[in-house]
């Protein structure tokens, strides 16, 4: 027991600050030091914590906790601040403000999961149009299906003014024969989903659109009800790119809908983080924008937990971005992953993007959470 604990199991106390008999005292001064706080662990008191030195405080093992609902618990005690972690267990950080929460970290927590669905990518289990051999359907659609999969709105999202349009190795567009463009590939374990350059004897049978590109979906294999819904991957880099990781309701209504990730690809050190609701027949929507290291340098893996109550993102497990459960998401839910090309919000590509230009996802899982929705 350290000699700092041990005064405080006697006296109760330290100098200015009364912290809780018994609690746990934890204490550094190394720039960059992350304070670990486990569920169980009883109550913890937090020593000269110093946010200059880009100290963390992480939780781990807490559920669904949000960092909105852990503001919403806090307390000023003697020049302390004092949250409620559930279940009796206190965290107290001793001489600091409100600020200190943007330094607290919640960790993804794993335990009670169930995983639904899961796809490695060792193969690619395409649902094609064209193609369902002896009533044979795969895992993934190439297409929205707004207005059937000849239909420039099943290929494209028009109303974006994006430039891209989603093909598969047996896409005609509006021709009679296969366009042969596939933008898909399994490379070493990874799906890459590879937008690129139309050649321009291309472009009448696919409603002038300039760049091919892939869209993935579950809507007719996969859905669900709340849970973690979460991608491994990495980002293409370049202007006017826009991949994405996202969720529609399985009923064809929009909005709702829940993204995921977006990145833009000038940008690869963004992530947005999103949500669209229609309650009360009014589109409301918000977008958090986080700070991360460079997507487009390396894997990282982006979760979303959803449960009745709350929406909560995370980046490398660790929780960014939060919001209350809106009241028309209490429904099944697909799985979209694509890779956009221009359009209102990226802009168009510029002489400085690379193509071919490549999403590459490593994994997608999804899972339920026993006992907590």
């Amino acid at each position: 027991m350290s000699l700092a604990l041990l005064t405080l199991l006697i006296a109760g106390a330290w100098s200015g600050c009364k912290a809780t008999v018994g609690a746990e005292v934890l204490s550094s001064a190394e720039p960059g030091h992350v304070f670990m706080i486990r569920k169980g662990e009883g109550a913890v008191v937090v020593k000269h914590f110093n946010t200059a030195a880009a100290q963390k405080i992480r939780l781990s093992g807490f559920g669904g906790l949000s960092r909105g609902q852990l503001q919403a618990t806090l307390r000023h005690i003697d020049g302390d601040i004092v949250l409620d972690l559930g279940s009796g267990q206190t965290l107290r950080i001793a001489g600091v403000g409100e600020e200190v929460i943007s330094s607290i970290q919640i960790e993804l927590d794993r335990s009670g999961l169930a995983q639904t669905f899961v796809d490695d990518f060792d193969e690619l289990s395409l649902d094609l149009d064209g193609d369902h051999v002896g009533g044979r359907r795969g895992t993934w659609r190439t297409n929205f299906g707004y207005g059937g999969p000849l239909s420039v709105h099943s290929r494209t999202l028009v109303n974006n003014v994006e430039l891209e349009v989603y093909v598969d190795r047996l896409f005609a567009g509006t021709g009679n024969s296969s366009l042969n463009l596939d933008p898909f590939r399994i490379v070493n374990g990874k799906l890459e989903i590879v937008a690129d350059k139309l050649p321009e004897e291309v472009r009448p049978f696919v409603w002038m659109r300039s760049y091919s590109s892939g869209l993935l979906t579950t809507k007719a294999s996969f859905s669900q009800t709340y849970g973690l819904f979460e991608i491994r991957a990495r980002m293409p880099a370049g202007k006017g790119l826009w991949p994405a990781f996202w969720l529609l309701p399985v009923n064809g209504d929009w909005p709702p809908e829940i993204d995921v990730l977006e990145i833009l690809g000038d940008k690869p050190d963004k992530l947005y983080c999103s949500w669209h609701s229609n309650v009360g027949g009014q589109h409301s929507a918000d977008t958090q924008t986080i700070d991360v290291p460079d997507t487009s340098a390396g894997f990282h893996t982006f979760s979303l937990e959803w449960t009745k109550d709350v929406v909560n993102w995370y980046f490398d497990e660790i929780q960014v971005a939060s919001h209350p459960t809106p009241q028309d998401f209490h429904q099944p839910m697909y799985m979209l992953v694509n890779l956009a090309v221009g359009g209102h919000w990226p802009g168009d590509p510029d002489s400085s993007t690379r193509f071919p230009a490549t999403y590459s996802i490593d994994w997608i899982r999804a899972y339920t959470r026993q006992n907590l929705q």
